[in-house]
């Protein structure tokens, strides 16, 4: 074989393995895009009353209304729903709770055979027990709130205005694009070791950070961060003075403070009216909470696999 036969089918050899090799690795890149995976878990209906979202429930096979609260770090029965269904309960041990006011309530512990949330089932839990004195329209007991430490499990798409919760299972993702006809815009966001969402936002093109709280009606604001979007002591003391009530029934002194622009996830908002609270930081070290008011304007998808919140187009003025 003369040499340059040879030096061809060298060539080819190579050219072979190299294009096997490409292959390959766009094979593997391929297979590590096809990792990332999102199954709807769970799809749950909402109904929204005194500015707060309910989701039915069973325990122990009975129907309960419990209440979403992203701001509270666990999950938590009402004395009536332990002592209607005669829930075992370990006196032994106690929670302590902590919220705005800053006073901690110590609450004994009840434990449940099975819960259920839509198709999610929650076996073998031991949840505190507090005093819920509220109650639903129809006169009903609520049975308690669904804390960060059993939805942070999944990714969440909140959709007020349609009445729904998706749970959402999401693995292997970065990024993800919200299962939405239209299109969404998104930010990082922080996930506490309370498991509580901080997400940066902007009040008067000033960046606060803002602890996302289902539990709380609107916006809540402390008066360290308002002073950096500009509202001075004078301002605040033209602005309507209210008095808050936090756990335990603890005043607080704040004040109705509406600021003229409101930017989450890149999406503006007019018009956000705020309770200003006498505090510098608030739990976690957030400047304030976002709450039921601003959800309420539009689909939101808070995705605790990959960091990142996300707001739907065409809700923002």
């Amino acid at each position: 074989m003369s040499k340059a036969v040879l030096s061809r089918a060298k060539l080819t050899k190579v050219f072979w393995f190299f294009f096997s090799k490409k292959t390959f690795l766009l094979f593997l890149v391929g297979q590590a895009h096809a990792e990332c995976v999102m199954n709807r878990v769970a799809s749950v209906p909402i109904t929204l009353w005194n500015e707060r979202i309910f989701l039915p429930v069973t325990i122990e096979g009975a129907p309960r209304m419990m209440f979403l609260d992203t701001g509270a770090g666990m999950t938590s029965l009402s004395q009536d729903t332990a002592t209607s269904l005669s829930l075992l309960r370990d006196f032994d041990h106690t929670t302590d709770v902590f919220g705005v006011g800053g006073q901690e309530s110590h609450l004994y512990i009840a434990q449940t055979n099975k819960m259920t949330l839509g198709d999610l089932v929650f076996s073998g839990k031991s949840f505190p027990v507090s005093a819920f004195s509220e109650r639903m329209a129809d006169g009903s007991a609520i049975g308690g709130l669904i804390g960060a430490d059993l939805v942070s499990k999944y990714d969440l798409d909140i959709d007020i205005p349609h009445r729904r919760l998706g749970f959402w299972k999401v693995s292997g993702c970065s990024e993800i694009k919200p299962d939405w006809p239209g299109e969404a815009s998104g930010t990082d966001m922080a996930v506490q070791p309370s498991r509580h969402v901080s997400l940066p936002v902007k009040l008067d093109g000033v960046r606060v950070d803002l602890l996302l709280d289902t539990g709380s009606p609107g916006l809540v604001v402390s008066t360290r961060a308002a002073a950096r979007a500009g509202v001075s002591p004078e301002m605040l003391e033209e602005s309507r003075p209210l008095q808050g009530h936090g756990i335990n029934d603890r005043a607080f002194s704040a004040w109705l403070h509406v600021f003229p622009r409101l930017e989450v996830a890149g999406q503006v908002y007019g018009d956000a009216r705020a309770v200003v609270v006498n505090s510098g930081r608030m739990k976690d070290g957030g400047d304030g909470l976002l709450g039921i008011a601003f959800l309420k304007r539009g689909r939101v998808w808070v995705s605790y696999a990959t960091g990142r919140f996300y707001v739907e187009h065409g809700t923002a003025d």
